[in-house]
Order: structure tokens, then sequence, then C-alpha cells
């Protein structure tokens, strides 16, 4: 089973029934990780078997699978995403309670932001689409932006391309600005010191985050806020972003990076 016929990997085909599973679909049948996957029932099955044997997998009611807590022992040695969430909570409980809004920190993972931690705020009149371990494209959240913007000239012409690729233009942010002018808009946001998204997810809502100074080796972290849109304007702005930048300071000094 070290290849399948379309030669394939054995880890690849594991990635693939690992990636059915979601905030959305925490249990799954054999039929529906089958159709998910598009593997054959076959090699699901086996599949299946050798994940469940290692804790990979677990049963769950009414004869589905799950995710198991074997893969969130390995995953919580991930040194940077646990190390960055375990540090940055007391600063993110201080931007909570001065904006009483959600609050998030993440890392960047290839053409995502990976969220580490997050605060949600039960009272707030806005959705928060960021999950823990959940990914957005960078385009999509002010945490991403945050992230994108300090990237290589290189790397940005490529991830332009690939999301105004994928995008959906009837969706909230879907359709993406051209190439010059997603370029431009990130070097204002990297000469600002600060990302400000709006109505890029959700309607009536957007976001502003800061980039954290880390430590030699950790992965690109920023942290950002999730606002309604009456609380985004021009002059609200750089309260804001101070608040950020107060906690985003506190977060890298506590990772080591001063």
């Amino acid at each position: 089973m070290a290849n399948s016929a379309s030669g394939e990997s054995l880890i690849t085909r594991f990635d693939r029934v690992l990636d059915a599973f979601g905030p959305a679909r925490p249990e799954l049948t054999f039929r529906e990780i089958c159709a998910a996957t598009g593997l054959p029932s076959s090699t699901v099955h086996r599949i299946l078997g050798d994940m469940k044997r290692a804790g990979w997998l677990e049963s769950g009611s009414a004869q589905t699978y799950r995710v198991g807590t074997r893969l969130w022992e390995l995953a919580s040695r991930a040194a940077s995403a646990e190390n960055l969430a375990a540090v940055a909570i007391p600063f993110m409980s201080d931007v909570h309670a001065v904006l009483r809004q959600h609050v998030h920190v993440g890392v960047i993972e290839g053409h995502d932001v990976l969220f580490a931690e997050r605060i949600a705020a039960s009272d707030s009149a806005v959705p928060l689409r960021s999950i823990v371990a959940g990914r957005l494209p960078l385009h999509r959240s002010a945490t991403g932006l945050a992230l994108l913007c300090h990237c290589s000239d290189e790397f940005i012409a490529q991830y332009h391309d690939v999301a105004a690729a994928r995008a959906v233009a009837d969706e909230p942010g879907g359709a993406l600005v051209g190439r010059e002018r997603f370029a431009e808009d990130l070097r204002v946001f990297a000469q600002r010191g600060y990302a400000i998204q709006r109505e890029r997810i959700d309607e009536g809502s957007g976001g502003v985050a800061v980039p954290l100074k880390v430590p030699p080796g950790h992965r690109a972290a920023a942290l950002g806020a999730v606002l309604p849109l009456s609380d985004m304007r021009d002059p609200d702005v750089s309260a804001i972003v101070q608040t950020l930048r107060v906690a985003g300071h506190g977060i890298s000094r506590a990772l080591g990076a001063f």
C-alpha cells in the first residue's frame, strides 16, 4: 500500500481522509468518507482500519468516524503554534477587555493563515469565522493580510494568481483586485504597520491586525480583531491599532523576539 495505482503515497491518502473532516462535519460515515475522498471503497476500508488502530480516528455515534485524540496529542507538540497560543492568551484577553470584540492570533501556513488561538466575544454583533487550528486564505482576513504584506514580491504575485483563480465572485470578498493594486495595498499595510479588511468574509464586519515580531525559526505571526464596520470608522482605527500593538509587543517579548 505504499503507492496507489494513481501514484499517490499512503500518507497522501491518509491526508485526504483527514481532510474530509471539519467543523461542519466532525463525524462521517464510511460512504461519506468515500465520496469526500474519491478513493475506492476497498482502499478506504483498509485506511480506516489502519487509522483506527493508530488512534488517528475513533468510532463515533451511529456507525460514524471522527478524528481521534492521538492526532490532537501529536498536533499539540507543534512547538510554534502551541507556544504562540500559550503565550498570547493573556495579551489577547487584554485586547478583548478593551475592544469587547473577537480576537485571534495566527501563523502563516502555505497560502493560508492558521489560527493558533482565539477569544470570542459573546455579545458581539458580528460572527467569528476563525476556529483554533482552522484556516482562511490569507487575503480574506486582516490577520492573513498582516502576514502577507511582509512576504516577498515573488510570493505575493504567486499568491495573487492562485487566489484570483479560486475566488468566487458572488461570495463576500470573493473577487480579487488586480495584481498591481493588490501588491500596492500590501505595501501600504507594511508601511503603516497594520492591515485592515472590510467585508471580505461577512457583510457588515471587518478586521484589523498587526504583525508580531517572532524569534528566528518561528513562523510569521499576527494578532487581529474582528469588528462591526460601525466600530471601524477611520477615526476609530488608530485606537484599535494601538491596542493591538501594545498586546503584540507583549506577545513578541514573551516569545523571546526582543
